[in-house]
């Protein structure tokens, strides 16, 4: 069974990675997507099975997968806690200097910076839920719900169009066949979240 981790956990896995790189002599910058970014930068996800990043663009550095393992037995992790798997699901219309913002950076609390995190905009994280919702999965189905009724609140959207023109903004094939996103978010419009004042990105670390 995958053990989960809550924010704590991963924050200290980063400030691990961040040292590795500084001894490495290298800097290494990843965008953190799906829940585990909605855990790192809302007050609305508690925790994670894993952390999806986008292809950092070339193999992984012996020391970065040497750290990730490290980490994953130590805490009884996934192997596959940090993982690229993710590349394969992200907008080829969304901008890095645009729908991408930073968090943070690694390891805290020190001038000497080895990894620098990234998560997207509100409206790039709506439009990625809006796209992989899944209905049929009882348990993944309800989290992905009470996440797009957080975002849809965080960017102050009332319209069911609204949110599917966000979606149309990044996967245009997509909204042009989102009864399943209409349907939903008809459900979530008309009803109430847990959450009054969702935070995304929070201002805090």
């Amino acid at each position: 069974m995958t053990m989960a981790f809550d924010r704590a956990a991963l924050l200290d896995a980063f400030d691990r990675i961040g040292r590795a790189a500084v001894a490495a002599g290298t800097k290494l910058q990843i965008a953190v997507y799906g829940g585990s970014a909605l855990m790192l930068a809302s007050n609305f996800r508690f925790a994670t099975e894993d952390v999806d990043i986008a292809d950092i663009g070339q193999l992984w550095p012996a020391w970065l997968s040497d750290v990730v393992a490290d980490i994953a037995r130590e805490k009884g992790w996934s192997a596959a806690w940090l993982n690229d798997a993710v590349s394969f699901h992200l907008s080829a219309l969304a901008r890095s200097d645009r729908d991408l913002t930073a968090f943070g950076t690694f390891p805290r609390l020190d001038d000497n910076v080895g990894l620098t995190v990234f998560v997207p905009t509100a409206r790039y994280m709506l439009a990625l839920k809006l796209k992989a919702l899944r209905i049929s999965d009882f348990d993944k189905g309800r989290q992905d719900m009470a996440d797009v009724t957080h975002l849809l609140k965080v960017l102050n959207l009332a319209q069911i169009e609204e949110a599917i023109g966000i979606l149309a903004e990044f996967f245009p094939s997509s909204a042009a066949h989102a009864d399943k996103q209409r349907f939903v978010l008809k459900r979530l419009f008309s009803g109430e979240s847990s959450i009054d004042a969702p935070q995304y990105p929070r201002p805090d670390r």
